[in-house]
């Protein structure tokens, strides 16, 4: 459960975070009675704007920001179980995509209460938005607004469904929120413009300018996925909203069926052509491998990640994009010995010279990675480097690349012989839509 999968979000007027999550109720100290009529007014808009009437009016609290860091803190410990932390930390430090050093729940909880200004609760159905002493100004509306719009969508289509709490695949978990949040820029977008004056947009446009970098500061594959939902969601559900002539109703069509991958939500075609991200499978390695081992983690990277990856590693954005849009699938899994780990990234890609060129790709990354490094081989289906301190064996067959990154050699081809004569199975066929 990384942030991205606490799911959070970015009011971008503002230029600060909203959270839409599942969070107990409790006693939070507000700063105001809320206007209830300006509350209302701007409820009233939302649902015109957006289509959907509301079921059921959810409670709100007026809050002071260090009141609400409190209560963010308190659901994210609460939320983030054991399992989750050490499974996360461990496979982005075994990816490379964070340092040893980096303490990931840190960094989360930095920018949760750095950014957060607005709460939706699908629990208990309770919004909660930040507002100082000074008034309930463009701010505080366009958050409400959009905090307004995500009690909508869960009354209508239940956002626990679309996004639960604990994803067994973090790829289709970013997919969904990309989905939910790219709803809500969206209706905010169109509900300021309607609905603030000239000189309240620029002072939202002045915030949004003067806000602090610290999104900038931590590593790129947490700024990748807490962007993805606003950034890309919202060019994804735009794209929908415009191609049926500026419709919700076609949103809506989005919210009950929601993209299952990054993929879909990058390219907006394989989404309309239902192209499912096919489902691999790994074997059990620590059952293999024998008692000294143990299962850590496994999930889905996806297209967004697989491409941070390459990134991460020195391949240009554009060269990243262009590689990982061939991406069809893949499965990864962690495994630790004696308080080492390593992990196995299975991927399956459309024909095989979208495999080929990733093969490529993240091969220099490797190369780049775990310089200096012995070449143990290199050539046009594996490559294989050892260092004092890790070893990696990198293979192309057909449409599929099989990584494995271990602490030594010895265990890097003890992983990838007990995987080989595993022979694990073809790719799942797509679920059916």
């Amino acid at each position: 459960m990384r942030l991205s999968r606490l799911p959070s979000w970015l009011v971008v007027g503002a230029c600060a975070l909203t959270l839409t999550t599942t969070v107990s109720a409790q006693s939070v100290p507000a700063v105001a009675t809320p206007d209830v009529t300006a509350l209302r007014s701007i409820e009233d808009q939302v649902a015109r704007i957006r289509g959907l009437e509301p079921l059921a009016a959810p409670a709100v609290q007026l809050l002071d920001h260090q009141s609400l860091r409190s209560f963010l803190v308190d659901q994210f410990e609460r939320s983030y179980l054991p399992s989750e932390r050490e499974s996360d930390q461990k496979q982005l430090v075994a990816l490379g995509l964070l340092e040893p050093t980096q303490d990931l729940v840190q960094i989360e909880l930095n920018l949760l209460t750095d950014q957060v200004v607005g709460v939706y609760d699908s629990d208990v159905k309770s919004l909660f938005v930040v507002a100082d002493h000074s008034g309930f100004g463009p701010a505080e509306r366009i958050t409400y607004a959009h905090e307004f719009n995500h009690a909508l969508q869960d009354q209508h289509f239940d956002l626990n469904r679309i996004a639960p709490k604990h994803p067994e695949s973090n790829d289709r978990s970013l997919a969904a929120h990309a989905l939910i949040e790219g709803d809500a820029i969206l209706l905010q977008t169109v509900w300021a413009q309607r609905n603030l004056s000239q000189d309240e947009l620029q002072q939202l446009a002045h915030a949004a300018a003067g806000s602090d970098d610290s999104l900038t500061q931590v590593p790129l594959i947490v700024r990748s996925e807490l962007l993805f939902p606003y950034v890309d969601g919202f060019s994804f559900v735009r794209q929908i909203y415009r191609q049926a002539g500026d419709s919700f109703a076609a949103v809506d069509g989005l919210l009950a069926k929601p993209p299952e991958s990054t993929a879909q939500v990058l390219h907006v075609d394989k989404y309309r052509n239902q192209v499912h991200p096919a489902a691999l499978a790994l074997p059990d390695l620590a059952a293999l491998l024998g008692s000294e081992w143990r299962t850590v983690g496994s999930g889905v990277l996806g297209e967004l990640d697989t491409r941070v990856l390459l990134e991460q590693w020195g391949s240009p954005h554009t060269e990243a994009a262009r590689v990982t849009s061939g991406w069809s699938g893949d499965r990864w899994q962690l495994v630790e010995k004696a308080g080492r780990s390593a992990i196995v990234l299975k991927s399956t890609w459309e024909t095989p010279a979208a495999a080929a060129d990733f093969f490529d790709a993240y091969g220099g990354g490797l190369r780049r990675r775990f310089d200096p490094a012995q070449v143990e081989e290199s050539s046009d289906d594996r490559q294989a480097l050892t260092t004092p301190d890790a070893a990696t064996d990198l293979r192309l067959q057909g449409s599929e690349v099989l990584a494995v990154i271990a602490f030594d050699r010895e265990s890097a081809n003890t992983i990838m012989g007990a995987f080989t004569s595993s022979a694990p199975s073809a790719p799942s066929p797509p679920s059916a839509p």
